[in-house]
């Protein structure tokens, strides 16, 4: 009684199911190898543009508010004593109309961002519809080959 081997059409010996799982699972983390780093780039660039954006906020905030005051301390000193409630009226409507401006300005900035990770899921999504088309294309076998 002998048993023989199976053959593939060219002549090689057959796959072997643990050398192609082995592979499979060698692909499967590369891909997630990619994918994590291209995660981790992504994080890093949006922590810095953060920190870049809170320290310029920072500076804005406080430079400006300093300029503001000394601005309407002079005009409020330079007006008739009299007049002072009504400078200073005018001045603190015109404050919260800009508050309101820029409060407005923030929502519509958060509310158009992109989605976090976006690159980072396009790919995961490329790699699934890959992964699913070439699942769907192999034969019974499960030989891609033949």
């Amino acid at each position: 009684m002998s048993t023989s081997t199976p053959e593939r059409p060219d002549g090689g010996p057959p796959p072997r199911l643990f050398a192609s799982l082995r592979q499979l699972g060698l692909t499967a983390l590369a891909m997630a190898h990619t994918r994590v780093a291209l995660a981790g780039v992504e994080l890093e660039e949006e922590l810095q543009r953060l920190i870049g954006l809170l320290l310029s906020l920072l500076g804005l905030l406080v430079f400006g508010l300093v300029g503001v005051l000394m601005v309407t301390l002079m005009v409020v000193l330079a007006v008739d004593p009299a007049q002072r409630v009504a400078v200073l009226a005018f001045f603190a409507a015109v404050y919260l109309l800009l508050a309101g401006w820029f409060w407005w300005r923030v929502q519509r900035t958060l509310a158009t961002r992109p989605p976090f990770l976006q690159a980072t899921l396009a790919e995961m999504a490329q790699d699934r519809d890959a992964l699913q088309a070439a699942s769907v294309s192999m034969p019974q076998g499960g030989d891609p080959h033949g």
